[in-house]
């Protein structure tokens, strides 16, 4: 791995640093549970260790909300933390972990990289890891300042088709690959764009679309630009006889002229920069700026939203159809690399051998002899024993009626992942608006492997 950092940013292998990988303060324990015996077995972890800083990493936002609060209810200082919370309850949530020498945050994987917190105890995995890599950055967050902590999975198979589906269900289609690719390309030799958009209008996820666009850039048929926000709002917190007031009579005037071209709600002020721009004779980002210092100097609350992208073409593409094929097949690739990467987890979990060692020779740093502080280690060398992973069969009836459904939305599930993703309970925007997300069936096969839907919807890898 080193080797290949090297490699992809052309640093000399005798300028590269590598630190150990081993931790002797860590405890790294996994501890297979049925889904209705983990609430209790996380409580009794929480009761009986002694109180310390402590993050519980879970896959679903949901599950963040949830758990949080039944911790709270059990008496436990408990907050949840995940990206779709608003920027300032995050914020929130980060300072008041950092202060606090009992504070419990259940996260999905968003929290964690701009924490520094030396005394953090305990690392619990609700669910599993989606990676190696996840697994060994989530626990290397505890125990920074040397003092022993806890790192424990608890590893229930039921969660394993959650984690497979975030790798599945970011995968496009063909058709929607190759949709994008064409308007993409009829846009012109400079244009930006809505990730946001482009996402709805495809049915491609947001994080997709941008990584389909990064690949184009990639094989150098796009530039990508600065991006900047197309939407500004603003409330006044001074008159603008005020505002004005307070700046020389050249740019008083153009202040002047830029809060005539706001128009307003109840409360807020929308302006179109670009609109505002044109007529004001000057360039956007003077506009911008002028709103983001009345912002920063408290004579506005200004708000942005709707970011766009810019780009420029560099060169056409030789074969359009040729190219989304290719686009395509990158995406299937990643898929296959992310199914593999979960397998790593499951071989790692029930590894024969020291778990240290083994999380250690995968990133080429095996230790020369069991570190004696892990499941295997503890339980005098036995691997850790998973139950078998249950795979329901699909019910005939319900396989009916999904049926009849798809003849009534033939174009849109048509495609059998298209299909498998709407049973599987895998929200897309064209699920969405043709409210299939609200239909009974919406989830109703969320229980069984995701390829098995697949096969069974027609699908191939398509």
């Amino acid at each position: 791995m080193l080797a290949d950092i090297c490699r992809f940013f052309a640093i000399d292998p005798d300028c590269a640093i590598r630190t150990g990988f081993y931790r002797p303060n860590l405890t790294l324990r996994t501890t297979p549970v049925d889904a209705a015996e983990r609430d209790r077995l996380l409580l009794e972890r929480l009761r009986t260790r002694k109180p310390g800083p402590t993050i519980i990493y879970v896959t679903l936002q949901r599950t963040a909300e949830e758990l949080a609060a039944r911790l709270s209810a059990e008496g436990f200082p408990s907050r949840p933390y995940h990206a779709g919370m608003e920027d300032n309850d995050r914020v929130a949530v980060q300072e008041w972990f950092l202060e606090s020498a009992r504070g419990i945050v259940v996260a999905t994987i968003a929290f964690g990289m701009g924490i520094d917190k030396a005394d953090i105890r305990y690392v619990y995995h609700y669910n599993p890891p989606k990676s190696l890599e996840n697994l060994s950055q989530e626990i290397g967050r505890a125990g920074r300042d040397g003092q022993p902590a806890v790192c424990e999975v608890l590893f229930c198979n039921d969660d394993l088709n959650a984690l497979e589906n975030f790798a599945y269900g970011d995968t496009p289609t063909a058709e929607a690959v190759a949709a994008l690719v064409a308007e993409v390309f009829a846009l012109g030799e400079s244009f930006d764009v809505s990730l946001y958009e482009l996402s709805a209008a495809h049915d491609i996820r947001t994080l997709v679309v941008r990584t389909l666009l990064c690949y184009l850039e990639l094989l150098g048929y796009l530039e990508g630009g600065t991006p900047f926000y197309a939407s500004y709002q603003f409330k006044p917190l001074a008159t603008s006889a005020e505002i004005l007031a307070r700046f020389d009579p050249p740019r008083r005037e153009f202040l002047a002229g830029l809060f005539r071209h706001a128009t307003k709600a109840k409360i807020w002020f929308q302006i179109d920069v670009e609109r505002t721009a044109r007529d004001l004779g000057c360039p956007r980002d003077r506009v911008v700026r002028a709103l983001d210092y009345l912002g920063e100097q408290r004579l506005l609350e200004l708000q942005v939203s709707g970011v766009r992208n810019r780009y420029r073409r560099l060169r056409e593409p030789d074969d359009l159809a040729e190219l989304a094929r290719t686009l395509h097949e990158r995406t299937l690739q990643r898929e296959t690399r992310e199914m593999d990467r979960l397998r790593e987890v499951l071989d790692w979990v029930g590894h024969d051998g020291c778990q240290v060692s083994h999380l250690g020779a995968h990133f080429a740093e095996p230790l020369p002899k069991p570190c004696g502080h892990c499941s295997w280690c503890l339980a005098g060398q036995k691997p850790v024993l998973l139950a078998e992973r249950r795979t329901p069969p699909i019910d005939a009836e319900l396989w009916r009626r999904a049926a009849a459904v798809r003849e009534k939305h033939g174009q849109l599930l048509a495609n059998p992942r298209v299909m498998t993703r709407w049973l599987c309970g895998i929200s897309s925007p064209s699920l969405s608006r043709a409210k299939l997300t609200s239909d009974p069936l919406f989830g109703s096969l969320a229980g069984v492997p995701f390829a098995d839907v697949l096969r069974r919807a027609g699908g191939h890898g398509c």
